[in-house]
């Protein structure tokens, strides 16, 4: 595998490298960059043909001793993040080479695309954990991102991993996708029934699994939330993952970063865990965990079904969104029209299972 390094980085790793091997394709090189970020030393490591990345955090001098090997770890975290089959995963590993081999970048271009992605990482400043090097937990945030590609129409723009699946597809054939993935019954506490069901690939974390619930009840993410894990017998808290960072933990309770926790590692040792979200209006979701899937062939989740509406943001919680109801069912009410006008300028949309899906298809 070739791994083109900026001068910056080379001279870290003290390596003596030689120009790129132009007769490599771009899909099985890569190049790598070294920052600061939160005063720690971050190598950025990103696919030279689609600019799909990954990022090693808090790296050391003694860390160097091991970097082939972190290079060759990082990549095939990329290809498990993308949810490809294993029988993939091994074929592209072979077909890049089981040794690293440092170069300097390959040429202007490539470096403009890993500037690119370097300026991306300052963004998830506060969720990059110093317990590990290779940063799975944001693999898929920093590649959430467009690039310019050529057409026979002129230049067009398409999502890094789109651009990656299809370098893939065109080298490998279809049938690309296959991972763990569950199937979750969600149901909001409402005097009405609002139920999804949907299936999640297991390798997201839960903050990607917000952001997936957040679509799903036709929210924007403008509150606080989490996830109560496991509580005591008495009720009390005992496992939270928490969207923000928390001052203090109640008395018998542990907290973790969300963003730090994979689906996996939760289910499914618990079947049954709660969503609380907006800590105003206090909307507590029921996750069940229904089935799981062995051999799901998308890499995103897909809304397999729902029935009922979900509140709009910031309607005043469950009794609030009772007398949102009564009002906008009655035409006559002194009220009607102000509620109404509000209702517009909240953007809610009524339950609508393509959308839902094709907000998923990017999640």
């Amino acid at each position: 595998m070739q791994v083109g390094c900026t001068k910056k980085l080379l001279e870290y790793l003290r390596i003596q490298a030689g120009v790129a091997d132009t007769e490599i394709e771009p899909l099985f090189s890569w190049s790598a960059n070294m920052i600061m970020v939160n005063h720690r030393r971050m190598i950025v490591v990103c696919n030279d043909a689609s600019r799909f990345a990954f990022i090693l955090y808090g790296i050391k001098r003694g860390d160097v001793n091991h970097i082939e090997a972190l290079m060759l770890e990082g990549v095939r975290a990329c290809l498990e993040a993308m949810c490809f089959s294993p029988a993939i995963i091994e074929q592209y590993m072979q077909d890049c080479g089981e040794h690293v081999t440092f170069s300097k970048t390959a040429n202007r271009s490539v470096v403009a695309g890993l500037n690119t992605v370097c300026a991306r990482t300052y963004f998830f400043y506060d969720r990059y954990s110093t317990e590990v090097l290779l940063q799975r937990q944001v693999i898929h945030y920093l590649n959430e991102d467009f690039l310019t590609v050529k057409t026979a129409k002129g230049t067009d723009y398409v999502h890094i991993s789109d651009k990656f699946a299809s370098d893939m597809e065109k080298k490998y054939g279809t049938s690309l996708f296959q991972c763990r993935a569950a199937v979750f019954d969600v149901d909001l506490e409402l005097d009405s029934i609002c139920h999804r069901r949907v299936v999640v690939p297991l390798n997201c974390t839960f903050r990607e699994f917000h952001t997936v619930l957040q679509i799903l009840f036709g929210w924007y993410n403008r509150h606080l939330h989490d996830f109560w894990i496991d509580r005591y017998p008495n009720g009390r808290l005992k496992y939270t993952l928490t969207g923000f960072p928390r001052e203090f933990e109640e008395e018998g309770e542990t907290t973790k970063n969300d963003s730090l926790v994979f689906l996996r590692e939760i289910f499914p040792q618990h079947d049954t865990i709660i969503y609380n979200y907006d800590f105003g209006d206090n909307w507590i979701l029921h996750i069940r965990l229904l089935s799981l899937i062995d051999d799901y062939d998308k890499n995103h989740p897909v809304c397999l079904d729902g029935e009922g509406e979900s509140p709009p943001e910031d309607v005043g919680g469950r009794y609030g969104y009772t007398e949102f109801l009564e009002i906008l069912a009655n035409p006559s009410h002194s009220e009607y029209e102000d509620m109404l006008e509000w209702y517009k300028e909240s953007l809610h949309q009524p339950f609508d299972l393509e959308h839902i899906n094709r907000r998923l298809r990017h999640w």
